[in-house]
């Protein structure tokens, strides 16, 4: 396919989903779709949300990874300890089930995490006197010390990955995600049984969300075609 063919065919198929298309809001359109088409070795999603959801999953992943690589300076150390004591260290002395919903973790694996962490002697526990069936931890000296070392090896990753983005372009960014972040930590801190669909009717109401997975439906049909026939 020729580029003016191609770009002719991008246009027609914007003002089929844009009435009242302009020819500025189009080109800013296909600029971000061409940019985009280079993401993940061009196995790139169809729409800008996934698009958006597997660069972050993508990051946090690479984060993990060079994360492990830095704790090969402390040997049998697992990363998800540090989140815990990290939790633990800024919240002071809380519920054990404070600190496995605030990393959401499930409640056998998160009760595993607290107990290997007392018997290294990285966390003191206690009875809540407001409630006797619950327990308070807290960090002990040992376990300060520890924590504060690994904030040394965990800031490796973090220059790594992100050293080279201007400080203004990073601010901005956790000015648009840090309302998503505050939204999910409580709705996750609270879904108990619930399923993602019931999480989606809550946020959404059904009617929207079922436009929404029928226009998606009709999306994904459309890519598939569009894929077939570029091959």
């Amino acid at each position: 396919m020729g580029e003016l063919t191609k770009l002719i065919s991008a246009w027609e198929e914007y003002t089929q989903k844009n009435g009242t298309a302009s020819a500025t809001a189009f080109c800013m359109y296909y600029l971000a779709q061409e940019s985009n088409n280079d993401l993940f070795g061009g196995l790139t999603p169809p729409d800008i949300d996934t698009t958006f959801a597997k660069l972050i999953g993508r990051l946090a992943n690479m984060q993990t990874a060079y994360s492990k690589m830095a704790l090969q300076e402390l040997p049998g150390f697992e990363l998800e300890w540090f989140y815990f004591l990290n939790t633990i260290y800024h919240l002071k002395e809380v519920r054990k089930t404070q600190v496995i919903q605030y990393n959401f973790t499930e409640q056998t694996t998160g009760i595993d995490i607290l107990n290997k962490l007392k018997n290294l002697g990285y966390i003191a526990e206690r009875t809540d006197p407001e409630d006797k069936r619950a327990k308070l931890v807290s960090v002990t000296k040992t376990g300060e010390k520890i924590l504060f070392k690994v904030y040394q090896l965990l800031h490796k990753p973090t220059l790594l990955m992100y050293n080279d983005i201007d400080h203004k372009d990073k601010q901005v960014v956790v000015n648009i995600l840090k309302d998503t972040e505050t939204k999910h930590q409580e709705i996750l801190s609270t879904v108990k049984q619930k399923s993602i669909d019931d999480l989606l009717s809550e946020t959404l109401g059904e009617e929207k969300m079922a436009a929404i997975m029928q226009e998606r439906e009709k999306m994904f049909r459309h890519w598939n075609a569009k894929r077939l026939k570029e091959k």
